[in-house]
């Protein structure tokens, strides 16, 4: 198929070998050393393919996969066939579950019904970048590479639901700074490069530097360069540069997070964290954010700002010690928060408790 993203194993390996021997400040934290212990194997053995429509895959942890979560009919919703009386019911959840696939099945049959449930998100969002002033919705299509399983078809425009998310985030951005008129954007924990898509489709000017830790950094490259191809400089080429100073204009450039001292006395436009430094332990976001607070003009991120889970012990799922936003005000001294305010999700909806994105501009 047309549509798929090759794989590159040797890559992949070069980026995790030079991860591992870098500095413990830009290596996997409790949190993400637990995902990489299937993260990697998962790739080695099944790689790309369909990746973003892969069921149970432990590439959902970052975002990279794109699929139906909702049936397009919900009979949890409704209080008489779904309450404490019938959950206790044994069977009923298998029940309900069968019920909702025929269900659906009934009403994704009938002409017209089954975009109409699926492009709510797509509505909600279009109203959103229309009372914000940001670019219309309607101005980029989303790519089928990589194969999602969640697909809103709007006159021949494709979008799934997490692009509409991070179209939701740059619509909230745009208010506080005019992406027109800046250059370089820098991300940290770019994942599989989603926000990438809307912002560069977006704005083709923008030069793009991009940090994460292996292997995310690897399904992130594989997947942008077939979306914007030619336009992607490839780790290969970025981990022996030493300068940012001759980047080229409208270019994305992959590197490792270990390379993030290259923002030292750089001058950036943006800074963009979307929900990765909540899975970082303390000290470890303060030595990023120790470059952002002098380098960057501006800064966007969306964090649980009342600190992510926290694991039971060392090696479980979760943050050993939660970032809260105490201290990305310490580590952003040089900042102060222009706004903030709570997270929604494409369906209107709040995201789960704590979830805020804010802007932040210099003192």
């Amino acid at each position: 198929m047309s549509n798929q993203v090759k794989d590159d194993l040797e890559l992949l390996k070069m980026m995790n070998d030079d991860m591992k021997s870098s500095s413990s400040n830009y290596n996997p934290t409790n949190y993400w050393s637990y995902y990489e212990k299937v993260l990697m194997p998962e790739l080695e053995t099944k790689g790309l393919r369909d990746f973003r429509r892969r069921k149970h895959s432990v590439l959902r942890s970052f975002g990279a996969t794109d699929l139906i979560e909702k049936p397009l009919v919900d009979l949890r919703t409704n209080r008489f066939l779904h309450n404490k009386v019938t959950t206790s019911i044994p069977g009923f959840p298998s029940l309900i579950k069968g019920a909702n696939s025929i269900a659906s099945s009934i009403v994704g049959g009938i002409p017209g019904w089954k975009n109409s449930i699926l492009n709510k998100p797509y509505e909600f969002c279009k109203n959103v970048g229309i009372k914000l002033g940001a670019k219309p919705i309607e101005s980029f299509t989303c790519s089928d590479i990589g194969n999602p399983e969640d697909r809103i078809e709007v006159e021949g425009r494709l979008y799934t639901n997490k692009m509409l998310y991070y179209y939701q985030r740059y619509a909230y951005a745009q208010q506080y700074i005019d992406f027109d008129n800046i250059q370089v954007l820098a991300e940290l924990g770019s994942g599989s490069g989603k926000s990438v898509e809307i912002l560069k489709k977006l704005y083709p000017h923008l030069t793009f530097v991009l940090f994460d830790i292996s292997p995310q950094l690897y399904v992130c490259e594989q997947w942008l360069k077939e979306v914007f191809p030619g336009q992607v400089i490839s780790y290969r080429d970025c981990k022996t540069m030493t300068s940012l100073d001759n980047l080229e204009k409208g270019k994305i450039y992959i590197f490792g997070a270990w390379h993030f001292p290259l923002l030292k006395n750089y001058k950036l436009d943006l800074f963009w964290n979307c929900a990765s430094f909540q899975e970082m332990e303390p000290d470890v976001v303060a030595n990023y954010l120790s470059f952002v607070n002098d380098s960057a003009k501006d800064v966007f991120l969306l964090e649980k700002m009342n600190g992510k889970e926290t694991a039971e012990e060392a090696g479980t799922k979760g943050v050993l010690n939660p970032v809260t936003i105490e201290d990305y005000k310490k580590g952003l001294s040089n900042f102060k928060i222009k706004s903030i305010q709570q997270a929604l999700h494409p369906d209107g909806n709040p995201m789960w408790n704590g979830y805020e994105e804010s802007f932040w501009i210099r003192k």
